[in-house]
């Protein structure tokens, strides 16, 4: 029997540029069953490399649990014992730990919280604190793919035994997979007051004002300047989500009609990053200004060029950084630091600033304009969803517009109490 606290998680990328997750042995096999399941359920579904990753780091946590129990899950399906009650509720117990991707020394990573026939309050008791917990959506997505892999996985061993599921066994693989899925904890609801939304007037221009080149409160080095300065005017103007800067091609850029083509590109074969950026959005052609367009140009033509290893790739963002990834397309990490960096100098003003927050500023201004326009509420939606890649009639907008949203309803508030007033000096 393989040991699971041996295995590892490995990326590999095919000729044709697609990542394909695999969970190997010691000596670097495939696990069978895993790989299997991976490959009929997700990937010939067309599901994106990073959802394949995340169910079958579910399914490994699975297995971890089965082991660290001493409970050899094939065997049990073909004597068609399935999981009781306190087994499950010990899967979830073992599903809100954290547990690391990568071994070291060949130890477990998590603890694995073993059952017995006492109460289950006691066993609770003896979980680990909330600090050594992943978040209510961690949990609830990893339980998922758990259920989903404990129905195919006892099936499958089933069709294998016997070439058929019997009616009951078929119901109490459902009454099994039906009492993990109830487990799972509540999706967490955002506050409407917390959420995130885009910035402030004063934010804006605090942003805007320092990431110029040469400005005195520029907080990065000359030469990274200008390039910081053309990732913060694109997710600033047009709303990008961060694969899509990312995936962003030089020969995207139109520097005729000032234009830039926003496309996805799901494992491409020429993207040297182990971990790809990707659009989660639909293609879509935007326009920029004179002053936005001159910007980029003048980071391909003056700047980008002069970076050595950047002829070998089309990707607009590089790494300056000298050492191995010197002119290798931009990565998310060097993304996040980039805004971390941001952040620091200014924390007050800053301090909750990424990427996704420039995508709700983009969607306020907007609005903003919209509303200066005097534009229709479904002209508005219609014109908003191409923009932002989503389909028409999806409800995301109102995802991003809470800003605007919030200012309105104010200004809505203050003019009725105002007409109280004026109504009661009428009286």
């Amino acid at each position: 029997m393989v040991d699971i606290n041996k295995c590892s998680q490995r990326l590999i990328t095919f000729s044709n540029g697609e990542r394909y997750p695999l969970l190997v042995d010691e000596m670097g096999v495939p696990l069978w069953y895993p790989t299997l399941f991976i490959t009929t359920q997700f990937r010939n579904a067309n599901m994106a490399s990073n959802t394949m990753t995340a169910a079958l780091s579910a399914v490994r946590s699975l297995m971890k649990w089965s082991q660290g129990n001493e409970i050899d899950l094939e065997t049990r399906f073909k004597s068609r014992h399935f999981l009781n009650e306190q087994e499950i509720e010990s899967i979830k117990s073992f599903a809100q730990q954290k547990h690391s991707v990568k071994n070291v020394d060949n130890k477990p990573s998590g603890s694995v919280v073993r059952f017995s026939s006492r109460r289950m309050e006691s066993a609770r008791a003896g979980l680990r604190r909330a600090k050594d917990n992943v978040t209510s959506t961690t949990q609830y997505i990893r339980m998922t793919y758990m259920a989903n892999y404990l129905e195919w996985f006892a099936t499958r061993v089933i069709l294998n035994e016997a070439k058929v599921v019997d009616a009951e066994s078929n119901k109490s693989i459902y009454q099994m997979v039906n009492k993990l899925c109830k487990l799972r904890p509540a999706k967490s609801k955002t506050s409407r007051i917390n959420a995130r939304k885009g910035l402030s007037d004063e934010q804006r221009v605090c942003l805007l004002d320092m990431v110029k080149p040469d400005a005195a409160n520029n907080p990065f080095p000359r030469d990274l300047q200008q390039r910081n300065y053309v990732i913060v005017l694109l997710l600033y103007y047009l709303g990008l989500r961060e694969g899509e800067l990312l995936a962003l091609e030089v020969s995207d850029f139109d520097f005729q009609r000032n234009e830039v083509i926003v496309a996805r590109r799901h494992d491409n074969a020429d993207d040297p990053r182990h971990n790809p950026p990707v659009a989660k959005t639909l293609d879509r052609r935007l326009a920029l200004s004179q002053e936005n367009i001159k910007a980029v140009r003048d980071y391909v033509l003056n700047i980008r060029k002069e970076i050595p290893n950047t002829k070998r790739h089309k990707y607009l963002f590089v790494t300056h950084k000298n050492g191995p990834f010197l002119g290798q397309p931009l990565s998310i990490k060097g993304l996040v630091k980039i805004f971390s960096v941001i952040r620091n100098a200014e924390p007050e003003k800053l301090g909750h600033l990424t990427p996704h927050v420039l995508r709700h500023t983009a969607n306020d201004r907007y609005s903003e304009l919209m509303d200066e326009k005097k534009v229709s509420a479904a002209e508005e939606e219609k014109t908003r969803s191409y923009k932002m890649g989503w389909k028409e009639g999806s409800g995301t907008a109102g995802t991003y517009t809470r800003r605007h949203i919030e200012r309105k309803a104010k200004e809505a508030s203050l003019a009725l109490q105002a007409n109280f007033k004026k109504d009661k000096k009428d009286d």
